[in-house]
């Protein structure tokens, strides 16, 4: 039904760019790029359309709390997530998810290696216990614009044998 295939191979630039998407880019921009979008409303049961995608499906989220304000979110997302392209209010591309199957890398570092093996990169690894998300640090700073999710989503010292299923590279001030 779409168009377009995304880079599956083009390195993860943090807070720039994953899958041939810039971040930044505006919704609409993206939907040309992408073609025919069968979209989708987040009760919908989606990990069935999901797990037998051959290409883009789109879904539509809201956040926030019951009675309260929320946001729209718009998702874009290629075959079983190997690809999650994430919008909001602002209708920009705030974040690319990578999973696995995803063969594109940051300085070695892709969907489907160990956490630990970013150690060996001369890296840092901090645990984010709010989002259950690991950040990247060099001399005790982080690393803005990239973010990992893993198999466990808990410290190393609770799981040290952890495997990177997601990597995000995100811009927060777009949302």
């Amino acid at each position: 039904m779409s168009n377009y295939n995304p880079n599956l191979m083009a390195d993860l630039i943090p807070s720039q760019s994953a899958a041939g998407f810039e971040i930044g880019a505006d919704l609409d921009s993206v939907l040309k790029k992408v073609g025919p979008i069968l979209w989708h409303e987040e009760n919908s049961s989606l990990e069935e359309v999901l797990s037998m995608s051959t290409g883009w499906t789109g879904l539509k989220t809201r956040h926030g709390l019951p009675g309260g304000p929320y946001t729209q979110g718009q998702s874009l997302i290629y075959m079983n997530n190997v690809v999650c392209l994430e919008f909001e209010d602002s209708l920009k591309l705030y974040k690319i998810d990578v999973g696995l199957g995803y063969e594109g890398c940051f300085l070695g570092i892709k969907p489907g290696n160990k956490l630990q093996s970013i150690e060996k990169e001369g890296f840092s690894i901090l645990f984010n216990d709010m989002d259950d998300e690991f950040l990247l640090a060099r001399n005790q700073r982080p690393i803005e614009g990239i973010s990992f999710l893993t198999d466990y989503r808990t410290s190393l010292e609770n799981a040290p044998d952890q495997t990177i299923h997601c990597i995000s590279i995100h811009d927060w001030s777009l949302r």
